[in-house]
């Protein structure tokens, strides 16, 4: 019996190898499909997906076969992966590699094989897909090219599991990274909302005493302290909302009837805006975050409006394949965003004027937190404008 030599580049096949994270994996319907039509195709009793490792071959997928794995000394696919092409071993009884190979004079009774390198994309082999029969066979030339085919496509298969990992643990790592982002700007804002407020405080403090005589020069370079400290109070406020709405996914959702919610806001914004409601009359989410939602929405209508009382139109109703999202579409009347900007408006701390028509500062945070919330909870957001004037915010929640 002829053991098979090493790869040339054994190390790097066996690296190779492990970076698929298939060796003893369960079972897999694509991977035995391959081997059924293997078998079927090329009329042989049985059928393998094999992978060879150092010291053994084991097999993903078989048919015909009730062993996992067998050693690698006896291995007929740890020759075939030397291979450029496909393997054949017409008559295991007369080949003199094979002819004293314990699964030929042993219970297996081998007398055919062939099989089809797996390679990767750097040319490194991995396994085979193999058929084999207890007596020797002829092997047309159909059969090589459908069990090439085969051998292709479990390949792709084991590409595709490959990438699909390399993905997830990106995904994972960059889950990672941002949780530990927002856990330092979470304690960033935290220890540093306090001593913004202080020299805000301070700062008024001394504005206010008359006994100090300030210069007029000195008294404008406070005030412009006080400003700054106020803006960025208000950027600290904002972020931490930003940053703990995710405690706000945490809500039980339970059914909302639209009537209070209605109600909500007519008593918080009073004659500010004339609100009208269309739709559905209860949805099933989560209600206080639901309200800080529309909250956004609406402040911003009424805030950016060019008229003193703008009109906002707010329509609730189901949408989706089945029915299994809502649509809330939020709808002014005031001076819409310029085309360009469309597309940024949800971006963190993006804002088309720095003050609204209050000279309040603008944040950017808004329709960001909205789209924080949408992401987590596979919704969508669309903006545009309405002709000739006016804004439309229109996004989905799952219902269930």
């Amino acid at each position: 019996m002829m053991i098979a030599p090493k790869h040339e580049q054994e190390a790097a096949r066996l690296a190779a190898l492990d970076s698929y994270n298939v060796l003893d994996s369960l079972p897999e319907a694509d991977y035995d499909n391959i081997v059924s039509l293997a078998a079927t195709i090329c009329d042989m009793p049985i059928a393998l997906v094999t992978l060879v490792d150092d010291k053994r071959q084991w097999f993903k997928a078989k048919v015909g076969a009730d062993v996992e794995e067998t050693p690698i000394e006896v291995s007929f696919c740890a020759h075939a992966i030397l291979q450029d092409d496909i393997f054949m071993v017409p008559d295991t009884s007369k080949d003199e590699r094979f002819a004293d190979n314990p699964l030929v004079t042993g219970p297996f009774q081998l007398g055919f094989y062939a099989g089809v390198p797996l390679v990767n994309e750097d040319g490194l082999p991995l396994g085979t897909v193999c058929v084999l029969d207890q007596k020797p066979r002829e092997f047309s030339e159909e059969q090589q090219k459908a069990l090439s085919i085969l051998g292709q496509q479990a390949m792709r298969l084991l590409e595709l599991r490959r990438k699909k990992r390399l993905v997830q643990e990106a995904l994972e790592r960059e889950q990672h990274r941002q949780a530990e982002l927002e856990r330092f700007s979470h304690i960033a804002i935290k220890e540093l909302k306090s001593p913004m407020a202080n020299i805000a405080n301070v700062t008024r403090l001394l504005l206010a005493d008359g006994k100090l005589g300030l210069p007029d020069s000195k008294r404008k370079m406070m005030e412009k302290v006080l400003q700054s400290s106020d803006r960025l109070k208000t950027m600290l406020d904002s972020l931490w909302r930003y940053n703990t709405i995710d405690e706000a996914l945490k809500e039980e959702k339970q059914k909302i009837q639209i009537k209070s919610i209605q109600q909500h806001f007519q008593l918080s914004m009073g004659k500010k805006a004339n609100i009208k409601w269309l739709g559905l009359e209860e949805i099933y989410y989560r209600p206080q975050l639901f309200k800080r939602m529309l909250h956004k929405l609406i402040d911003n209508s009424y805030r950016y409006a060019s008229q003193e009382v703008p009109n906002i139109r707010i329509n609730i109703k189901e949408t989706g394949r089945d029915d299994k999202m809502y649509q809330i579409t939020v709808s002014d009347d005031g001076p819409g965003v310029q085309a360009e900007k469309l597309q940024t408006l949800s971006e963190l701390f993006f804002s088309c004027t720095p003050t609204d028509k209050y000279g309040k500062t603008c944040d950017g945070i808004g329709l960001a937190m909205l789209e924080k919330v949408l992401n987590k909870e596979n919704g969508k957001l669309h903006i545009s404008n309405i002709l000739p004037t006016g804004l439309t915010v229109q996004f989905t929640l799952p219902k269930a």
